[in-house]
């Protein structure tokens, strides 16, 4: 027999374990508990490998994924910025949108581009027809065979 826990003999979390687990719901009343969870477990030991976080996290009846620890570090990281620790509420601006203008140089041809545009359908369209034909001619030659034969 292979000697797994299962959530029924996993060891019952402490009750330090348990506080700094609430003071986290508090914090981030809209975060998943496995997220909460990989994040009390990096917040313990930061260089801690995934399959140990994945361990740790069984262990308290938390099934933790890659994706989890890696929200958690999103949110570890979020810690760690100083505006984010002292609560400053300083925004940036919105990036301004760079739009792109024709240049006044070169006049657009409407009638160019229709025929170019035309020019690569119908290119398309005999490469489709061509190889629908060596098809055809294909299934003959094979049909052709088996009646003779």
């Amino acid at each position: 027999m292979t000697d797994t826990t299962t959530a029924a003999d996993a060891p019952a979390p402490t009750t330090e374990w348990n506080a700094a687990l609430q003071a986290l719901r508090a914090r981030y009343p809209k975060i998943r508990q496995p997220i909460l969870v990989a994040l009390h477990i990096l917040m313990q030991d930061p260089a801690i490998d995934l399959a140990d976080v994945k361990a740790q996290g069984a262990l308290h009846g938390t099934r933790i994924t890659a994706a989890t620890v890696s929200a958690a570090q999103r949110l570890l990281s979020r810690q760690d910025d100083p505006a984010a620790a002292t609560g400053s509420t300083v925004t940036r601006p919105p990036a301004a949108r760079v739009r792109r203008v024709a240049k006044a140089d070169t006049p657009l041809d409407i009638e160019e581009l229709i025929r170019g545009t035309v020019a690569k359908v119908s290119a398309k369209g005999a490469v489709d027809a061509e190889r629908l034909r060596t098809a055809m001619r294909k299934a003959i030659d094979v049909l052709s065979a088996a009646v003779e034969a």
